[in-house]
């Protein structure tokens, strides 16, 4: 179900997290899938197997960064793990493995800083950072080299900067109906 759309719900941090807010205490931990269109036709995201909150959480082997290629496939960028084959079963796809040990797959909605962010790494080393970050109204995002996730930049050119044209949080209950 989609949980929360950009050009739906508006560009408000405070009503984005309401919405996830509401979503979480309706069903508890469960997955999402986060989507982002930028002004330049790009198609990005992340895939949590615990829904985002003030906290920072602790993602999984199954939480992953992606980006849809030009030629209609889908990169997953997973770290250490390749535990998203069949989340992607019968999609044609492309797995980045690597990750190092210790290195922080987490994933952070923190409403002082009104951010959304995927990943962090061991030091932070020159050019890394987070894998995917949102800031407050939703207009623009960065995405840098994560080691959580063993990526590089989800879009091309700019620094890893990006205007954003719109996003989505796709929420997924397994074994409720």
């Amino acid at each position: 179900k989609r949980i929360y759309s950009l050009s739906r719900d508006g560009d408000s941090f405070t009503s984005f997290e309401k919405h996830i807010t509401n979503w979480n205490a309706k069903f508890g931990d469960s997955s999402t899938l986060l989507v982002v269109k930028t002004t330049k036709g790009e198609i990005i995201g992340g895939y949590a197997d615990a829904i985002a909150t003030s906290s920072p959480r602790p993602g999984t082997a199954r939480s992953c960064l992606f980006r849809a290629e030009k030629d209609g496939k889908v990169t997953v960028y997973d770290g250490k793990q390749n535990s998203l084959g069949a989340f992607f079963e019968g999609s044609p796809h492309r797995m980045k493995s690597g990750g190092l040990e210790g290195s922080s797959k987490k994933i952070l909605l923190d409403s002082t800083r009104r951010i959304i962010a995927f990943g962090g790494g061991l030091g932070m080393k020159s050019g890394d950072g987070f894998g995917l970050c949102l800031e407050d109204g939703f207009s623009r995002g960065t995405t840098a080299r994560c080691e959580a996730f063993c990526n590089e930049p989800l879009v091309d050119g700019n620094g890893g900067v990006f205007d954003v044209l719109d996003v989505e949080v796709y929420g997924f209950v397994f074994g409720r109906f």
